[in-house]
């Protein structure tokens, strides 16, 4: 009798549903795929948003304020309406503009979007030969104190002319906007303010 008793619980305790089994649905693989897409473009939004909202250091200058700028670092008072153009058209003013990507796969940098293959240095490894006529990196011209990518700016007026921009013969070749308002009169005060921040 004790034989005949253990097969019957045995059998008793395989036909009894086990109460930590949990029936699962079965996934098609069109579901999986469009749950897998959906965590994909969760992630790479995430990603986008986490980098767009870290701080870039980079602003958008107003007009006069870079009308101010540009005249504390020289640059004539003659030619301050055409720089003012330039930036304008190029990159409406901000300092951390980076162009798409050209023909050759360099980019455009900054307020003026100096060209990554000819006038500055890029960060990432490239597949085009650099020339950096201006001994710069690319990032330098991004950032708010736009020193050098004044200077470098200059250096293409220099040796190319206003045409090295393509905004110029298209927007800025032509009267523009005078820029005397941005000074009140007083361009002898801020000679003097760019004296005294030399020293």
């Amino acid at each position: 009798m004790c034989q005949n008793t253990q097969p019957r619980q045995r059998q008793q305790q395989q036909l009894s549903p086990t109460p930590n089994i949990v029936a699962r649905p079965t996934l098609s693989a069109t579901h999986l795929t469009s749950i897998i897409t959906a965590t994909g473009i969760f992630c790479y939004l995430w990603l986008f948003l986490f980098h767009a909202v870290a701080p870039i250091h980079a602003r958008r200058l107003q007009r006069c304020e870079l009308a101010g700028q540009l005249y504390i670092l020289d640059v004539p008072k003659s030619e301050l309406s055409l720089w003012l153009c330039i930036a304008h058209y190029e990159s409406r003013y901000n300092t951390h503009v980076v162009g798409n990507r050209n023909a050759d796969g360099s980019s455009d940098y900054g307020l003026f979007q100096i060209s990554g293959r000819y006038w500055c240095q890029p960060d990432n490894g490239v597949k085009y030969h650099v020339f950096n006529e201006c001994n710069v990196t690319c990032n330098a011209l991004l950032q708010d104190d736009i020193t050098e990518a004044v200077e470098c700016a200059r250096t293409i007026q220099r040796r190319q002319g206003w045409s090295a921009w393509s905004v110029y013969s298209v927007y800025c070749n032509r009267t523009l906007t005078a820029v005397d308002d941005c000074f009140d009169g007083d361009f002898d005060g801020l000679q003097e303010v760019a004296g005294r921040e030399e020293k």
